[in-house]
């Protein structure tokens, strides 16, 4: 991917209690958050990307974006959870533990319920595979290889996220628009809306 500049700030949280107290205090607002992640096996104080997800759904927020600090871990950027927003089966799993242990929030419940409501729920993806490419998305990208070629190595969630957003385009004129938008973007290898 290209673009991948590291933000300047980020939180670094000792502890999961830690991550869980700023998640309880900052979880209604609407700012995104980069929290700094331990590698799995690393000693010292830190929060593992697992854990670190599971706390963030608790109180309807999610991950996103990641950027490697080196040796030291990586970045991860979490968000208030969008009431439309594409469920994986493994956060629905980790919901559905999280809902049975008594740890979810109300503000984690109201994204389960919202996600229940609208069907995303329902359709939660699988990391591992490709999403199904309507005939006008994928003449779009073949149009230019380099656009093709630069999808085909996205993640399949991001691929996912651009299929969802062209199909739940109201009229013509906006699918044709979304589908232009997502060619050039992966034209650059840049996916936009992370």
């Amino acid at each position: 991917m290209t673009d991948l500049k590291i933000p300047l700030d980020w939180l670094v949280c000792h502890s999961l209690q830690e991550w869980h107290d700023w998640l309880a205090e900052n979880h209604a607002s609407n700012k995104p958050v980069w929290l700094k992640i331990k590698r799995a096996g690393s000693s010292g104080d830190g929060v593992l990307l697992s854990d670190a997800v599971k706390e963030a759904i608790c109180f309807g927020w999610i991950d996103g974006q990641m950027r490697s600090l080196g040796e030291e871990g990586y970045i991860v950027r979490f968000t208030q959870r969008r009431p439309h927003s594409i469920w994986s089966q493994i956060n629905r799993k980790r919901a559905e533990e999280l809902i049975a242990a008594g740890r979810m929030t109300e503000a984690g419940m109201k994204a389960v319920r919202e996600a229940q409501a609208n069907g995303r729920w329902q359709t939660a993806y699988t990391s591992k595979e490709k999403p199904e490419m309507p005939e006008d998305i994928e003449a779009a990208l073949k149009a230019v290889p380099e656009a093709m070629k630069n999808f085909q190595n996205w993640r399949n969630s991001d691929q996912l996220q651009v299929v969802v957003w062209i199909k739940e385009a109201k009229r013509p004129e906006t699918r044709r628009n979304r589908i232009r938008k997502a060619a050039s973007a992966a034209c650059e290898n840049k996916v936009w809306f992370r």
